[in-house]
């Protein structure tokens, strides 16, 4: 229901209106009736009305003034005029003061109510449209703090021309000094509750000065842009700031929080630099499993890995492995993650150089025949090298395959061994008694050179070659003597020896015995 006033000298004419209108039918009220414009324009300012029709020729106030007073005033106010014909010429003062309906006398109840129809119509689209107004800037009003955020990670992320962040910078209420900026991020760990991270928040929000901003980004990493006279005492705020917050980070949580410090610039354009320095001074610390304030700056004095380091000591490492020298391995797997440790390096990075550092070893498998079927343990490196996050994870992973290898590669090898001294073995029983049969003649058999076997066989058996032959054919001439009636001579031969006096002489230097007194042993 819309509030209207009357505005008329004459008394019949208020009367008649009055009287003849369906007033809360037609959707006004009719509030007021005045005698002239100076009573009516005193209501309206203490009143609120929606709509005047008035009279143009008025004593004290006429129409015409009323509705430049309005116009003036209370715009939103529909005023509607009534004249007589000769006063029609007024017509064009009334359309510079907005009067919405120019009626001329004498106007009927259906004229009337025609016009107030239209206003009406008109009326209620004005109040759809501040309706609509009022909406969107209460969704502008709660979409504020999200378009803020938005604005400075744009920022933050080299996303906007330097005329967006002149445009845009003033509408979030954000002064710029014009000096030089810095951006610090905290990353808060995961399992912290949205409540440690709103405190941490505000927390941040009383550190920081009127021209410094506080934001989440996509990781919901709490990121900081400062500001600064000069990049000397900017950088000096920004480690005391971030002091304070990662104790304060200590107090809320037993889970502490990585800060990365990017470095200082001195356009606002190129704070994407300092953001991505400062996610790689978080990166770098992540790497090496810290959670502590690391600049970009003091991380860029490190050396990056030489790729000819690393292949030299990769290339080593699958050596010691290849020697078999117990321990080396490990040493030279600890000398490539040293090197890592002390070098700048990313998480990419780190899955670059890990992965090769898998294919090396999975080469050397594939040429030690580790990854087939036998009887040893399949070895194949299956773990993917980005899920590793810090380098100990990765070490301890690498550790444990180098041990594994090592550990497979010594049976294999145990096992080659047994098997060259069981052949060597079958052999010397096979053909003991062939005098021309000799250390050259076995290793030819087995592909061995002479110091390969005797290391080998000695290692195996306990014995030499020619120990654990002339063993074997000693118990032989002793089961010839205790079941046959050979000769001396006749044994000697029999057991591979050509000279009976040699024989005589080493079975006497073995058993103690003659071949004749050892006969005779055995018979008594």
């Amino acid at each position: 229901m819309y509030k209207l006033i009357f505005v008329d000298d004459e008394d019949i004419v208020r009367d008649g209106i009055s009287s003849r209108i369906p007033w809360g039918d037609n959707g006004f009220d009719l509030v007021g009736t005045f005698d002239n414009g100076l009573a009516a324009l005193e209501y309206i300012e203490n009143h609120e009305i929606d709509v005047v029709l008035s009279d143009i020729s008025m004593p004290l106030m006429d129409g015409l003034t009323l509705s430049g007073k309005i116009a003036d005033t209370q715009p939103r106010i529909q005023v509607l005029l009534l004249t007589g014909f000769e006063e029609f010429q007024y017509a064009r003062e009334a359309v510079h003061h907005r009067v919405k309906e120019f009626l001329l006398k004498p106007i009927t109840a259906v004229e009337l109510k025609e016009v107030l129809e239209r206003t009406r119509e008109e009326l209620d689209r004005l109040r759809s449209a501040e309706e609509e107004q009022e909406h969107l800037q209460e969704l502008l009003e709660r979409s504020l703090p999200l378009l803020r955020e938005r604005f400075f990670y744009s920022l933050a992320s080299g996303r906007l021309s330097v005329k967006d962040i002149n445009r845009r910078s003033g509408f979030f209420g954000w002064r710029d000094k014009e000096g030089c900026y810095q951006i610090v991020i905290a990353s808060l760990p995961d399992n912290w509750e949205e409540i440690t991270r709103l405190t941490l928040t505000e927390e941040t929000r009383g550190l920081i000065s009127e021209y410094d901003v506080v934001f989440s980004n996509r990781n919901e990493a709490l990121v900081m842009l400062l500001q600064g006279d000069n990049g000397e005492n900017l950088d000096r705020k920004s480690w005391e700031i971030s002091g304070r917050l990662f104790s304060t980070a200590l107090s809320l949580s037993d889970s502490p929080v990585t800060i990365g410090i990017g470095e200082t610039v001195e356009k606002l354009e190129d704070v994407n630099r300092s953001y991505l320095g400062a996610g790689n001074a978080i990166d770098h610390a992540r790497v090496l499993g810290f959670t502590m304030i690391q600049s970009i700056n003091e991380v860029r004095k490190k050396n990056r890995v030489s790729q000819e380091a690393f292949i030299s000591r990769a290339r080593y490492l699958v050596k010691a492995l290849r020697e078999g020298v117990r321990h080396t391995a490990q040493q030279a797997l600890d000398d490539i993650f040293r090197m890592f440790e002390e070098s700048y390096l990313t998480s990419t990075d780190v899955v670059g150089y890990l992965a090769r550092l898998q294919y090396h070893l999975s080469d050397y498998i594939d040429e030690m025949g580790l990854g087939e079927n036998n009887d040893f343990e399949n070895l194949s490196l299956t773990a993917e090298p980005r899920r590793f996050t810090r380098l100990a994870d990765a070490r301890r992973y690498f550790t444990d395959q180098i041990n594994r290898i090592e550990e497979n590669v010594r049976k294999r090898r145990e096992h080659a061994v047994l098997s060259r001294i069981d052949k060597a073995r079958s052999l010397i029983n096979e053909r003991f008694a062939d005098k021309s049969f000799s250390l050259q003649n076995i290793c030819t058999e087995l592909f061995l050179s002479n110091s390969q076997f005797s290391a080998l066989f000695k290692e195996g058996t306990g014995q030499t070659f020619v120990e654990y032959l002339t063993e074997i054919r000693i118990n032989e001439a002793k089961r010839l003597l205790k079941s046959t009636d050979m000769k001396s001579y006749e044994i000697a031969d029999s057991v591979g020896y050509q000279d009976p006096r040699y024989f005589s002489s080493l079975f006497k230097k073995i058993t103690g015995f003659t071949t004749t007194e050892y006969r005779k042993e055995l018979e008594n």
